[in-house]
């Protein structure tokens, strides 16, 4: 069977982008394949070990080596060559027939070694992307600088995956190696069903990291929901500014659980409705123009009423438009919201508000078609 080289941040359970290429990596298993990590050091490989894959570290350096300046292209140029030749080396006994790495907005040092590496060993080279890491520097430079940069990484791979159509565009890459692949989630054997508590008073919840920029949208959504007799839930790490949101305003919070499966169950006991909110204007979350919500592909699992309300021009309000998603409001349409809310605390509405999210999980939020798709781009045919 085919042997995958996976280079980067270590694939684990938890929140971001690991876990995706953690089930990725898990289903690629499954169906026969040998897996070898080339992991960043220092970071969780329990779930690697678990699976029984091999971690392998790269060295930091070599005494020879020179000395590295990663400000410097030529030095950084250099050590990524130095380090591509290390990964022959922990690979020699059995070369991959395919190699994988993603390219994070936060990091993009690995994913330069995967490309090194792919060139000197012949292998196909798919890189994932999530985000524009352009999106997140904060002078004109600093962008053009990336963009240069991650340009030259896609362009060597074999095939390039991105989260939304509006980042595959933005590097100008050729058709035939660009492909759009939501992020792969974990799914469940079954969906949530109406409760009889829904009547009462519905929490909808809203599950992921939040940004500074989306405050001032969530405490408007918070009041519109507390006036249709609805409440806001935020599941999300507790920080200074969202302690004082929760004084201010008519929500609730949840702490993060370790792992997505428990945060799942909890939502399938406990949630109404989901929620996925940006902030009011792209100006403000620049980023948001081309990433996807991931949350949004997993709670569509739980098969319960999703409400979107981010700005039109977003990524994922022009997804919401393109595929006619009934339940997606801008930032300036939350009277519609609360009617949405509102239908959350009758059964046959609720089922009606709940079909949407259903019909994506059952199709272009498959977990088996987003697999399928992937494991059939990783190999030269």
């Amino acid at each position: 069977m085919p042997h995958l080289a996976y280079i980067g941040q270590t694939p684990a359970e938890g929140p971001g982008s690991p876990v995706i290429i953690l089930r990725h990596l898990q289903r690629l298993a499954a169906a026969g394949w040998r897996i070898s990590i080339i992991a960043e050091r220092g970071q969780d490989t329990t779930a690697c070990r678990q699976a029984g894959w091999p971690v392998l570290t790269l060295p930091l350096r070599r005494v020879w080596w020179p000395p590295f300046r990663g400000r410097f292209p030529v030095s950084r140029t250099l050590r990524t060559w130095l380090l591509a030749r290390e990964c022959a080396r922990l690979m020699c006994a059995q070369p991959p027939d395919a190699v994988l790495g993603y390219l994070a907005a936060h990091d993009d040092f690995y994913p330069e070694i995967a490309t090194r590496y792919a060139r000197r060993c012949g292998a196909p080279l798919s890189l994932l992307v999530h985000d524009d890491a352009a999106a997140f520097a904060p002078d004109p430079a600093g962008k053009d600088r990336l963009h240069r940069r991650h340009a030259w990484m896609l362009r060597q791979a074999h095939r390039s995956w991105f989260v939304s159509p509006e980042l595959a565009t933005a590097y100008g890459l050729p058709v035939a190696i660009r492909r759009v692949l939501p992020p792969i989630p974990a799914g469940r054997p079954q969906f949530s069903g109406w409760q009889a508590a829904f009547a009462g008073c519905p929490r909808v919840y809203y599950a992921g990291f939040i940004w500074p920029a989306q405050f001032p949208l969530l405490q408007r959504i918070a009041r519109t929901l507390a006036g249709a007799g609805a409440s806001l839930v935020l599941l999300t790490r507790e920080t200074p500014a969202l302690a004082e949101l929760l004084r201010s305003d008519p929500i609730a919070h949840v702490a993060p659980f370790p792992t997505n499966r428990e945060a799942l169950a909890h939502l399938a006991r406990e949630a109404a409705g989901m929620l996925v909110s940006y902030s009011d204007t792209v100006e403000q979350m620049p980023w948001i123009a081309t990433s996807f919500p991931s949350k949004l592909v997993e709670y569509a699992q739980l098969g319960l009423p999703c409400a979107i309300v981010a700005p039109p021009d977003s990524a994922v309000g022009r997804w919401a438009q393109r595929d006619g998603y009934a339940d997606f409001f801008s930032p300036t349409e939350l009277a519609q919201l609360a009617d949405w809310a509102r239908d959350l605390r009758s059964e046959s509405a609720w089922r009606r508000r709940s079909e949407p999210a259903r019909h994506l999980a059952g199709g272009e939020f498959s977990p088996e078609r987003i697999q399928t798709a992937f494991a059939a781009g990783l190999l030269r045919r």
